[in-house]
Order: structure tokens, then sequence, then C-alpha cells
């Protein structure tokens, strides 16, 4: 008689890490063979897809910043519970929590106080900010798996196992599409300067960066010609994208300059010449693509006020953290202005010395990150732990 599946807990809060916990779950089950892992917990599409039983999708958790996530405490704490109750009721045989700090580091002294093994993929960023949350992973984390190689010596100093894995970004940065295919796909002439735009992938972030982003395309728009393609990603969708733009672009301008595309960032960026990018994951797939960009964020005031209290690190943009100096330009909050955004696009691409020097300088980010495949050696990871 066969043996029943082994029951694996997995939690993603945000689009990246979905995408990376599909791809373990899709390594997983080739190497365990189809039946053999009873995947379960919280994510996206992605995961869904890849046979994740979802006790939450993403799109409910799409909080930021202490005033926003405060609107969302009710969907936090019903989640939280369901899992805890279920892990209670029915324990997995492993729990492999990703990202998501705020929520995970909870989850996890929960989850080590019922005897459950905690693998910890995609580690918090404990070096830029509140660092007195290391006793929670030393305590409640069996194992953490980071994707940044600086990360590996800082926890390690610190007491905590783990390890460093690689980042999941390079294991499918190339892009899909050239240019011409891409841009004439979108009805755009590939021959005009193309600018992306990259507001995130929370409903929250898009209503607070995207209006930003617009304003600064129609500043740049009257300094040069020059065309848009507006990322939607799943997590926000392209008709909340859309309405943004229809309320403060005009229509003349909205239908001849711009594009609205839930295509994969990857080949967003790849066949644009500048990038307005907000501060995060997209950052890096910015870089490790090579199309020169800028750094931004905007929160609400007190959001910003309570994060810069907290924030250690001189730098805030990933890219120039990895790089340790400052290859990509970053304005954030108060300088996050429309004609400040446009003036960073319009040198960069009308000053070719400027743009090549990004290039090549993003060019060394890639060897920087290491080589090793991340989500075989996290699987090799879950696997080990799994048996164990």
């Amino acid at each position: 008689m066969s043996s029943s599946p082994k029951r694996i807990l997995m939690v993603a809060g945000e689009a990246s890490a979905d995408r990376y916990g599909a791809r373990l779950v899709e390594k997983l089950n080739t190497l365990h063979g189809s039946g053999a892992l009873d995947f379960y917990g919280t994510g996206g599409d992605a995961m869904q897809n890849a046979g994740v039983r979802l006790l939450c999708n993403i799109r409910d958790l799409a909080h930021i910043g202490v005033r926003e996530a405060l609107s969302g405490i009710r969907t936090y704490y019903g989640v939280y519970t369901r899992l805890a109750k279920d892990a209670a009721a029915h324990p997995p045989d492993l729990a492999v929590l990703m990202d998501f700090p705020e929520f995970n580091l909870r989850l996890a002294k929960r989850l080590k106080r019922l005897g459950i093994k905690v693998i910890y993929y995609i580690g918090p960023q404990l070096w830029a900010w509140r660092s007195g949350r290391i006793r929670s992973i030393r305590d409640y984390v069996d194992i953490l798996l980071v994707i940044l190689p600086f990360e590996e010596e800082y926890y390690r100093s610190r007491g905590v196992n783990v390890e460093f894995v690689g980042h999941p970004l390079l294991e499918d940065f190339r892009p899909n599409y050239g240019r011409d295919l891409f841009l004439s796909g979108l009805d755009l002439d590939p021959r005009r300067k193309t600018v992306a735009m990259m507001a995130g992938s929370r409903r929250k972030e898009v209503d607070y960066i995207l209006p930003v982003l617009l304003r600064a395309a129609q500043c740049l728009i009257a300094q040069m010609p020059v065309q848009f393609v507006v990322s939607a990603a799943p997590t926000v969708g392209a008709d909340s994208v859309r309405a943004i733009a229809r309320s403060l672009v005009p229509r003349n301008l909205l239908k001849d300059h711009f594009r609205i595309s839930p295509r994969d960032s990857r080949d967003i960026l790849a066949n644009s010449d500048f990038a307005f990018v907000k501060s995060g994951t997209s950052s890096l797939e910015a870089a490790l693509v090579g199309v020169p960009f800028l750094i931004t964020y905007k929160i609400s005031p007190l959001s910003w006020f309570v994060g810069s209290v907290l924030i250690q690190s001189p730098m805030k943009g990933l890219v120039n953290l990895i790089a340790q100096e400052k290859i990509v330009p970053e304005l954030f909050q108060s300088e996050a202005k429309p004609a400040a955004l446009a003036q960073v696009a319009f040198e960069y691409m009308n000053n070719p010395d400027k743009n090549a020097d990004m290039r090549y300088r993003l060019s060394l980010i890639r060897d920087k990150l290491g080589a090793r495949g991340a989500t075989e050696t996290v699987a090799a990871t879950v696997s080990r732990y799994l048996m164990g």
C-alpha cells in the first residue's frame, strides 16, 4: 500500500515569491514524482497553477507600510489564524516560508512551537532595518536560505543556520522577445525611444507610485519623442492600471504614447531604452537585462517616516546595495517628483556616454549574485528536511 503524500505548507505574500514558489513546487514534483507531495498555503496564480492549494490569494495581502497595512489587519489576522489552526489540527511535514517577514516570522514562531520544521526561503533584509528580529530567526527557523551573497556572512556571524542559494532571477532573466517583435506587437514603433514603467505588484504601491510616473511621462513627452510601456502585474490587473492612467493622462496622449501590458517584466524592461522602476525585486530584473533605469518609491508620509527611522543602510536601492556603490539614481518620497524623474530619464537617453557607463556597471551585478541554481539548491534542501 502506498504511503500518504508528504504535506508541505508554503507561504508567499508577494508576486516575486509566488513565481519562485511555483518554480520550487515544479522542481520538487519532478524530484519526488507526481502525487508524492501535497502543497497548500498562500500564494498567487503561479503557485496555484503549479498545484498549490491556496487558502488565501496574495491579492488579499497586498498592503505596504504602516498606515496601509492597518487597513488590512483583519485579513492578515484571519489568514494567520487559519494557517495556525490548520497546522495544529493537521501538522504539515514541513513549512516553506518565503519572504513576507511581518507575517512569516510570527507564523514561524507558532509552527516551531507545534514541532514543525521551518525552512525560510528569501531572508528578511535585517541588514537594512529592524535587525532585532534576528532572534526570531535563530529561535524559530531551522534553516534560512538567502539569495543575496553578502547576507550569508551577515546571518552566520549572528548565529543563524544559513545558506546562500543564489538568486532565482538568474534562472529566467533572459527576455522571450526581441525589440521589433515585442514593440510591434503592442502597436508601438520599435525605432522610437521607449520607457518602461514598473510601478509595483501591490495595488497600494501602484496607487501611490503610478500617478507620479505618469506625470513624469508627460513631462518627458514635452521634451522628446518617446513612448511608454506600463507594466500591469497579475496581482494588480490591467484594468486597475488602465483606470489610473485614464484619470491622469489626456485621451490623445494615452492612445499615441502609452501601452498597458501584462507581459513578463523581463520583456518590457529588455525592450526599453530606459525604465522607471519601483524599489524592490523589479530593480534587480532591470539590472540583469541591462537597461538603464532609476529607482523610485513613494508611500504615505507616516509610513515613510517610520521606515526612514528604522532603515540602517545609507542606500535603499537593491542594486546599489549589492554593488556597494550608487550605480542607479534613487528618487524616493519627497524627491520623487515628476519633473525630477523626467530629467533623469532625459539625461540617460540623450547622453550616450552616461548610458553606456550605467550599462557596463550593471553588467557586473550578475557576477556578484553567483552562479548557483537557486531552485535546484532549495529543492535539495527541502528534500533533505523532508526525509530527515
